[in-house]
């Protein structure tokens, strides 16, 4: 255990540097754009751009790290996305910062992907879903904490940009120091969509649902609290909090889903999540502590939605199928992620700042009335049947091969390499003795 630890040590460091300057810029692309008078609908398709360069990258960077390694592979994305960012502080400007960030999804596809590549490397099938809890932990405090950057420098100046830039640069440094032989990758194919939403519905719409709601939130969150007049400083304690309160019901709300029928525990959390964003709708009024508690709760609820909605997609079909259901199931997500912030400004028009919560709340509303007519039309899974929940992060298909359901089995690997390095060859060592 001790070696599989310093294997996953020196990727989740770097993922933790490149987080903390992404998850803060994305949030600062937003203001910093809002601040040149633009309006809400273009702050949404320089999101959308983003998250579709996300999905262009779960595509193609699999390939490239196949044929050229993890190392190389990692740095690349770091000097493309140090590059950008660059050039992005010269050309100021939607058109152009629409390009930019369609780059930048890019590269942040490809440093998720190296990571959780690695991270399979590094560990056998008993400690995959230690290994995914811990890399989802990881993954939400860089985000979360990556927030109250904002705070450093005036949103004008370019100091922001040169802190993500060398952010990126020094995340190269801890995978650089490790050495390996490269991995044998693992081919994701996709199952059948209209297959899966026959079968369980509720699960794609879900996840569908909780792309529109998330990517919204991370675009337009900004601009709300911008528009009813909070600091800076105020607005990265919103992003921050919330993300991290998305850590915090994870396991609570999970542990119901493995006891009672998980489609009344998905509407149930649409229920509390309509109602929570109906309030929020009303919130310009109300005091700036009663504001904040509120997001921590949305972020915990909301944050749920995604992996209940996978965990219910794969109670209906067999354990061989989960990496082929995931994936499909991650295209659907990658889609909403990319319409939520097309749609969500033109509330936000209409209703001002705060339409955004009331689109998440019809949204909800849409989501119960098909759950709902589920209910009474299907006969519910019996609860044996149903899997044990994971908190599957919104990353990539390569994270799902750490989801210990998956369709690799214990008996194809050898017994000497079984809790070590069962998807390619062993990390190279000099220090045998210990």
């Amino acid at each position: 255990m001790r070696k599989v630890v310093r294997g996953v040590i020196p990727p989740l460091i770097s993922l933790v540097i490149v987080m903390l300057g992404n998850g803060f810029f994305n949030t600062f692309t937003s203001l910093r754009i809002s601040i040149d008078g633009y309006a809400s609908w273009v702050i949404g398709i320089l999101n959308a751009s983003y998250y579709a360069g996300v999905m262009i990258g779960s595509i193609y960077v699999e390939k490239l790290l196949d044929r050229i390694g993890h190392i190389r592979t990692f740095a690349i994305f770091a000097s493309i996305n140090s590059f950008v960012i660059v050039v992005q502080s010269i050309l100021i400007g939607p058109i152009s910062w629409t390009f930019f960030r369609l780059l930048s999804g890019l590269c942040a596809s490809g440093f998720f992907i190296v990571i959780e590549s690695w991270l399979l490397l590094s560990t056998g099938v008993k400690n995959r879903g230690r290994l995914l809890s811990l890399y989802m932990l990881t993954l939400y405090l860089a985000q979360g904490f990556g927030q109250f950057m904002l705070n450093v420098s005036p949103l004008t100046s370019l100091l922001p940009f040169a802190m993500t830039v060398i952010l990126s640069s020094l995340s190269v440094i801890p995978v650089c120091m490790m050495k390996s032989s490269g991995p044998i990758m693992l081919e994701s194919t996709i199952t059948n969509i209209f297959q899966i939403i026959k079968k369980a519905p509720l699960g794609p719409i879900g996840c569908f649902v909780s792309g529109m709601i998330m990517s919204s939130f991370y675009g337009l969150a900004p601009i709300f609290g911008r528009e009813i007049g909070l600091s800076v400083f105020q607005i990265s304690q919103i992003m921050g909090l919330t993300i991290l309160g998305g850590l915090a019901l994870q396991w609570p709300i999970g542990h119901l889903s493995d006891i009672f029928d998980r489609r009344k525990v998905l509407i149930g959390v649409c229920l509390v999540l309509m109602a929570l964003t109906f309030i929020l709708f009303h919130s310009h009024h109300f005091p700036y502590y009663v504001l904040l508690g509120l997001m921590v709760l949305f972020g915990g609820i909301s944050f749920t939605l995604y992996p209940l909605s996978i965990t219910y997609t794969c109670d209906y079909f067999s354990d061989k199928n989960i990496i082929g259901i995931t994936c499909a199931l991650l295209v659907i997500y990658g889609v909403g992620c990319i319409v939520g912030p097309l749609i969500s400004p033109i509330f936000m028009a209409i209703f001002k700042a705060s339409g955004l919560f009331l689109y998440m709340s019809l949204l909800c509303g849409i989501y119960i009335l098909i759950g709902m007519w589920r209910v009474l039309h299907a006969k519910p899974l019996p609860e044996d049947e149903q899997s044990d929940y994971l908190p599957l992060p919104r990353a990539t298909s390569l994270a799902f091969y750490l989801d210990p359901r998956s369709d690799i089995e214990e008996d194809e690997l050898e017994e000497d390499e079984e809790d070590r390095y069962p998807f390619g060859e062993e990390y190279e060592d000099e220090d045998e003795e210990d």
